[in-house]
């Protein structure tokens, strides 16, 4: 409480207030730091057409996630941020190539990433945090945890994905590794998923039946209609 005096009016005003101001604004989530984001691919033809570079891209999946790359925050308006996938190595003994990005990434929720070989999309992923039920001492706890879901729409033979591929072990398909790196709230956390791509041809369902050799009807049909008959005469004679 204070109070002021107005010569000028001869009146004292007597002004109110408390000490302590509302808490009104939310505290924001933990920032997840992704400091090392590569993809490895292998048991493709590494030659010359293999990429130096691929794209990925950063997705919120939340209006209320913020997205930070390299210092620059991205706008809420905004569809995501782009970085650069640089290949890294590549082994042609080993029919492997790898990329990688150690950009400066953060983010405070749920994550949708796209990886791109120019126009073409190579895998995409989420990079979620879920509530998972735990217990401390003989206390139920919520304990935060985050994960990586990963899936490719990518076949043997398309975009780099070159090589002999086939059902045999001898030309097994090829596998895409996703390795992310990072923390949370100062704890390390490492993401992994290997996606395998998928060598067999897809068939269509056969929708008219086969042809039923007219001896082997006939056998059929005479063997019904004997034990037909041998059923009616049971019957009869009961």
């Amino acid at each position: 409480m204070e109070g002021s005096y107005d010569s000028g009016s001869k009146s004292l005003q007597i002004i109110e207030y408390s000490p302590y101001k509302p808490f009104t604004m939310m505290m924001p989530s933990p920032w997840f730091d992704l400091r090392v984001f590569y993809v490895r691919v292998s048991r493709i033809q590494v030659d010359e057409s293999t990429p130096e570079f691929l794209s990925l891209h950063h997705i919120p999946l939340s209006p209320d996630t913020l997205l930070e790359v390299n210092g620059v925050r991205s706008s809420i308006y905004s569809d995501g941020e782009c970085s650069v996938l640089r290949r890294d190595r590549v082994d042609k003994k080993s029919e492997e190539a790898t990329f990688v990005n150690t950009d400066s990434i953060r983010f405070t929720g749920s994550m949708k990433f796209e990886v791109y070989d120019k126009e073409l999309c190579v895998l995409s992923g989420v990079l979620e945090m879920s509530n998972t039920n735990g217990f401390v001492g003989e206390a139920k706890s919520s304990v935060k945890r985050w994960s990586m879901s990963c899936e490719t729409e990518m076949a043997p033979g398309c975009g780099f994905f070159k090589g002999k591929y086939g059902a045999v072990t001898e030309f097994p398909c090829p596998e895409i590794e996703v390795y992310v790196a990072g923390s949370f709230s100062g704890t390390p956390i490492i993401l992994t998923k290997t996606l395998q791509l998928s060598c067999r041809k897809k068939h269509n369902r056969k929708l008219a039946l086969d042809a039923i050799p007219e001896y082997e009807s006939t056998e059929r049909h005479k063997d019904v209609s004997d034990h037909g008959h041998d059923l009616q005469v049971k019957k009869f004679w009961a």
